[in-house]
């Protein structure tokens, strides 16, 4: 008999940890090698977990909703096979739970039940002394840098879910490169926090302790009585990991970014026409449909070779200016979620090949089937708001991104072609959200209407769709 020990898999370089969604088999059930055993889900993707081998599930470590950091043992098991064995790792020494990380729980259905604590070896003493007996205090939330040190993204989620601010975390010292506070730090920190008032002395004529309120992963959180809604017509929904990446992303960007917007009109009626006449030929010969996103993407991916600050980002007092386009655009889910899969070395693809990948990205985004690599190392961002309705939109800048564009409806109205005429148009208004630390007015102009050169004067011909379709 040999045992081999599942791990919680690496999803991505950056990311470090992952929710349990559910968990496909239970302890006890028959397993086969590369069979789905749980899925998992990341602020990028969902995805599923195979067996490492073929044998019989003895133990799982972790329930579902827990968060898990990649690496760990989340499950374990038994199989016949004398080869290919994993060595069976020694336990480390016991450290205090904290908030920060699930508790793992003994073997049961769907990994249900209680049980012993996961363990680990005893975090450094960095945080020891007098900073970790402070109190919180402050309100601001931790970013992602304070132009001093760097925060991980682990660490600004501990330090939310645990209501400890900027002033609080800026005083403290870090065991990590630099200064930085790693996670052992915050959790060896928070647990002396909440030791230290339990060790002073109490009174003799203290008061009946107030419970404190409950915290979720964004604040306080109230009961429906304290929001005065009990009993009212309400449904209470947890949010997805996928939403809670999103409020942070939000919060983040504009707590970051020097937000500016441009908003351009554009007459499209030649592309409108030029689509129009193809589109049915193009969906029998290519498979796929031939998008107005795909003509925006295109464009704007001409316009950022031409003007690449646009396409570049802020790294500490340095600007890194990125000669590839890995051009983002916004997927909405059908739970209501919002994804950006992101097209690696757009430059180098013509109409159709834009299209085919927007095709592709935008299927498996809808089908959960992206990949880490799908969403990560994003340099420029569109939204298309104008799919849903509105005629115009102002999007938030996609971080370390320091643009992102909005195109919206497109509409045909009277404007005026001449200065003795009037005519029906094909209009659409594209915006542009930029950083304004990075980007100027003058700069952001030049590219929009390098973009509304692109567009309003595009060569049908050189596509070479009206021959090969016609």
């Amino acid at each position: 008999m040999a045992e081999f020990e599942m791990l919680m898999p690496k999803m991505g370089e950056s990311i470090a940890e992952a929710t349990i969604v559910r968990w496909v088999k239970n302890v006890g059930d028959t397993v086969k090698k590369d069979e789905t055993v749980l899925d998992i889900s990341t602020d990028k993707v969902d995805s599923e977990v195979p067996a490492p081998a073929s044998g019989t599930i003895t133990e799982i470590l972790y329930k579902a909703d827990d968060v898990v950091e990649v690496g760990k043992v989340i499950a374990k098991i038994s199989t016949e096979a004398g080869a290919a064995t994993a060595p069976k790792k020694e336990a480390p020494a016991p450290k205090a739970e904290t908030k920060a990380e699930a508790k793992p729980v003994s073997a049961g259905s769907n990994g249900s039940g209680n049980g012993a604590a996961r363990k680990e070896a005893a975090p450094e003493p960095a945080m020891a002394g007098a900073a970790a007996q402070r109190v919180s205090h402050g309100t601001t939330p931790v970013p992602r840098s304070d132009g001093k040190r760097f925060y991980s993204p682990v660490v600004r989620a501990m330090a939310q879910e645990a209501g400890v601010s900027l002033e609080e975390i800026s005083g403290l010292g870090g065991s990590g490169k630099d200064g930085r506070i790693s996670k052992r730090d915050l959790e060896t920190y928070l647990t002396n926090r909440v030791a230290a008032p339990a060790q002073a002395e109490k009174p003799a004529t203290a008061a009946a302790p107030v419970a404190a309120p409950a915290r979720g992963a964004f604040g306080e959180k109230k009961t429906l009585e304290q929001l005065g809604l009990a009993g009212k017509n309400v449904e209470v929904v947890k949010m997805s990991t996928v939403r809670k990446a999103i409020v942070r992303a939000m919060r983040n960007t504009i707590d970051t970014a020097a937000h500016v917007n441009q908003v351009h009109e554009l007459d499209i009626s030649g592309i409108v026409k030029f689509r129009e006449s193809i589109k049915k030929r193009f969906k029998a010969e290519y498979g796929f449909n031939l998008t107005y996103t795909s003509f925006f993407i295109w464009a704007s991916c001409r316009a950022l070779e031409r003007y690449p600050m646009v396409n570049s980002m802020i790294n500490g007092d340095e600007i890194i200016v990125k000669k590839f386009v890995n051009y983002g655009f916004a997927v909405a889910l059908d739970s209501g979620d919002l994804i950006v899969p992101n097209i690696k070395n757009c430059q180098d693809l013509n109409l159709v090949g834009i299209a085919r990948a927007v095709d592709d990205l935008g299927n498996r985004a809808k089908q959960a089937k992206l990949t880490p690599d799908d969403t990560s190392g994003g340099t420029f961002t569109l939204t298309n708001v104008g799919s849903f309705g509105p005629i115009m939109g102002m999007p938030l800048i996609n971080q370390p991104e320091s643009a992102i564009m909005g195109a919206g409806k497109i509409v045909k109205r009277p404007v005026m072609v001449t200065e003795d005429s009037w005519g029906f148009r094909d209009m659409v208004y594209l915006s542009l959200a930029f950083d304004h630390r990075l980007v100027d007015g003058a700069l952001a102009g030049r590219f929009m209407m390098a973009i509304e050169d692109e567009l309003q004067n595009f060569d049908t011909a050189a596509t070479g769709l009206e021959r090969r379709l016609g």
